[in-house]
């Protein structure tokens, strides 16, 4: 069983935890300078303030807890800081030039549908995850479905085994590769696979060949489907109307981490949260046999998550 922790404590005070993490995922406050309810099993009401004396007091925090966290990361490790946009923005001079050297991408997460009472400009429903790479970290890429249409006007060749569509396998200026010849092609770059590999698929009646190039067949029912990119919209946030998944009014999906998580951690390796809120990194960490840490300041937030990790319904699903 993974080693989960819920700790009673700040996000500062991670700087003191005695180990460091393959993955740090952290949610603050957005800044927004409102209180937030929740409701207790009982019926009572608690709140949490995300309160700031000024905005750029609040940014400053957040680039110090950005610091903080970084330096609990393993040598090879994945830092993702979820916020909105403008938070994102502006914390990016504020912290060490290594992290900002160290950026890797921004993702978009749509996080709800349309809004349908906008009068007088955009809806707002993405946030901002960024994301920061220390050395070189473990990763698994992610696949979403094949979108119907995009199918059927790749896949458009066909022979005896199905439908198939065609992906080079000669290189390119930017990535050049092994240089040889077959069967009378010999590419500027190279091919992107070794000759024996080539011989493989051509013994297999995998390989198609063109004017200028030869092509590898990708069959549709091989394909795992399009890898996932920086934008992410299919994970939808929880609506209020799912009163009985939503027990914290900032409560991520747990796909949301599902996809973080399984991509950006290691089997057995180290998660941290220095924001635990609702706990579904805790959940999804110890679902997928993830160890975590994670740490919040609200007694109300550590009840919530020792009682959700004991009724884990993906636990539960697994069993």
């Amino acid at each position: 069983m993974p080693d989960i922790q819920v700790l009673e404590q700040s996000a500062e005070d991670m700087i003191h935890l005695d180990q460091t993490f393959d993955l740090v995922y952290m949610d603050p406050p957005f800044g927004l300078q409102r209180d937030f309810k929740m409701q207790e099993s009982d019926g009572s009401e608690k709140s949490f303030s995300d309160h700031w004396t000024s905005f750029d007091d609040y940014v400053d925090w957040y680039a110090d807890i950005i610091n903080k966290a970084w330096s609990k990361l393993n040598k090879d490790g994945w830092m993702y800081c979820h916020n909105n946009f403008i938070g994102n923005a502006l914390v990016m001079s504020k912290i060490d030039k290594k992290i900002r050297d160290s950026f890797y991408t921004n993702i978009s997460w749509k996080r709800s549908g349309p809004k349908n009472n906008i009068k007088n400009g955009w809806g707002n429903i993405v946030d901002s995850i960024i994301v920061f790479r220390k050395g070189n970290p473990y990763f698994v890429v992610e696949y979403t479905s094949l979108d119907p249409v995009y199918a059927a006007n790749s896949f458009q060749n066909k022979d005896e085994i199905g439908s198939y569509a065609l992906a080079k396998v000669t290189g390119e200026k930017s990535r050049p590769c092994a240089r040889f010849e077959y069967k009378g092609y010999n590419p500027q770059y190279g091919f992107r696979i070794t000759r024996e590999k080539l011989e493989e698929l051509d013994a297999q009646d995998r390989l198609h060949y063109g004017t200028n190039n030869i092509y590898k067949k990708i069959y549709s029912h091989e394909s795992k489907g399009v890898p996932v990119q920086n934008l992410w919209d299919d994970v939808y946030f929880i609506s209020r109307s799912e009163s009985n998944k939503r027990k914290y009014p900032t409560q991520k999906p747990l796909k949301l981490l599902e996809r973080i998580i399984r991509s950006s951690c290691p089997e057995d390796g180290w998660v941290l949260d220095p924001f635990a809120g609702s706990g579904t990194t805790a959940i999804v960490s110890q679902s997928l046999e993830r160890n975590c840490v994670t740490c919040d300041v609200n007694p109300q937030s550590i009840n919530l998550i020792t009682e959700a990790i004991k009724l884990n319904p993906l636990m539960s699903a697994m069993s």
